[in-house]
C-alpha cells in the first residue's frame, strides 16, 4: 500500500467541519468520496483519510494536511488533478506527494499554525462576512499584544479550553489534560482596517484559538486589563475567560512535521 499526503485549501463556510459526521457535509467526507471515485473503489467501499487538525464548521484552511493509504498506481500529479476535478469548488488539493508508510497527518505533526482575522471598523463588510470577525469597538492592539506574551511557552490552557477539555489527546504527546506548548503569538496589521492574530503551538485544545482571541479582544476593548488577563489565565477556569470568537475569522495556515 502506498501512503499519499495531500495539502488542502478550503472555504469552511458551507462545511459542518473537517471531520466525518453522520449528518452534515464535511471536508473528510468530500475527500473520501472523491478518492473512492478516482481509484475505482466498489460501491460502499471507502479509503479512510486522516487529517492533521480538526476544524469546526465555518473555519477555513490554507494548509490543512491529509494522508490516505491506497494500492492505486496513479501518479501523485494524477491524484492532485483528478481529485480537483471531482471535488467541490470550496475544496482543493494544492499538493500531492508520496510519503513513507509510517507518516500520519495528525500524529506525525510537530506544529500547527493558525491565523485569525478581525475587521476593526465602524461598518461591517457584507463581502467578507464569512471570512473575518467584525469588531466595531476600537481595539488597542498594543495591549492585546502585551497580554498575549504571557501565553507563550508550555502552560496549562484550561482557561481557554472548549469541549473535550482534559480528554487524552495524542496530539499532545499522548498525555491527557490541558497543557500545550504555545511557540509563537503575534498581532499584525493587515490591509485597511484588518487586524491579524497569528499563533503556533505543538497542538491546540478544542476552541482554544477562538477562546484566546475572544478574551484578548476584551483586553483590546478595555474591558479587561493586563493584570486581570494574567489572573484569568492562571485560574485554569474557562468560566473566567471571555467569549468564544466566531469561526469565520479562523484559518489553519500550515502544519509542520
Amino acid at each position: 500500500m502506498r501512503n499519499i499526503k495531500l495539502v488542502l485549501e478550503y472555504d469552511g463556510t458551507n462545511f459542518a467541519g473537517s471531520q466525518l459526521q453522520a449528518n452534515g457535509r464535511t471536508v473528510q467526507g468530500e475527500l473520501e468520496r472523491a478518492i473512492a471515485e478516482l481509484t475505482g473503489l466498489s460501491s460502499g467501499a471507502h479509503c479512510r483519510v486522516q487529517l492533521a487538525g480538526r476544524t469546526d464548521s465555518g473555519v477555513h484552511a490554507e494548509g490543512q494536511v491529509a494522508n490516505f493509504k491506497t494500492d492505486s498506481n496513479h501518479s501523485t500529479e494524477i491524484f492532485r488533478r483528478g481529485l480537483n476535478a471531482l471535488l467541490p469548488v470550496d475544496l482543493v488539493v494544492t499538493i500531492a506527494e508520496e510519503v513513507s508508510k509510517d507518516f500520519h497527518a495528525r500524529f506525525s505533526a510537530t506544529e500547527r499554525e493558525y491565523r485569525y482575522e478581525i475587521l476593526n471598523r465602524r461598518s461591517r463588510s457584507p463581502l467578507s462576512r464569512h471570512y473575518v470577525h467584525w469588531v466595531k469597538t476600537p481595539l488597542d492592539v498594543n495591549n492585546m499584544a502585551e497580554a498575549g506574551k504571557v501565553l507563550v511557552g508550555r502552560h496549562d490552557f484550561a482557561s481557554f479550553a472548549g469541549a473535550g477539555m482534559g480528554v487524552p489527546d495524542t496530539e499532545s504527546e499522548g498525555k491527557p489534560g490541558t497543557v500545550r506548548e504555545l511557540r509563537r503569538l503575534e498581532w499584525r496589521s493587515g490591509k485597511g482596517s484588518l487586524i491579524e492574530f497569528w499563533v503556533a503551538a505543538n497542538a491546540f485544545l478544542p476552541h482554544m484559538v477562538r477562546n484566546i482571541v475572544g478574551t484578548l479582544l476584551e483586553v483590546g476593548a478595555g474591558k479587561i486589563n493586563l493584570r486581570e488577563f494574567e489572573e484569568i489565565f492562571a485560574a485554569c477556569d474557562r468560566r473566567r475567560a471571555g467569549p468564544t470568537a466566531p469561526p469565520s475569522g479562523l484559518y489553519l495556515v500550515s502544519v509542520k512535521y
